[in-house]
């Protein structure tokens, strides 16, 4: 309390506190001013900065691999895949008298139709 210009209390909680202050003055010294300080802080910032991104990261990379295989999976597979339309020369009156041509004459000739 020296340091306030206050007269120390009486009370022996305030030398507890003192004391406390003391040893954690003693514990953590003044960082040194220095030209490296702020470049080293940053650095020391970054690389914790970076473990916590890395596992972020790497997981996003797999996501994005995955996701580029799948497209080109599909890419090289939908057009293998895809079957050509069967276009028929005939108009839709010939296609059903292709298909029901011998009806009439299974009627004629007694026969069962199915």
């Amino acid at each position: 309390m020296d340091r306030m210009n206050r007269q120390p209390m009486p009370n022996t909680g305030m030398d507890k506190l003192e004391a406390l202050w003391a040893e954690y003055r003693a514990a953590c010294p003044d960082p040194e001013a220095s030209a490296n300080f702020m470049p080293l802080l940053w650095q020391k910032i970054e690389t914790r900065r970076a473990e916590t991104t890395s596992v972020f990261r790497h997981m996003v990379q797999a996501w994005v691999m995955a996701a580029l295989a799948l497209t080109l999976l599909i890419a090289v597979l939908l057009p293998r895949l895809q079957k050509e339309p069967t276009y028929s020369a005939n108009t839709y009156v010939e296609v059903l008298d292709d298909a029901h041509a011998n009806d009439a004459v299974d009627l004629l000739a007694g026969g069962a139709v199915e």
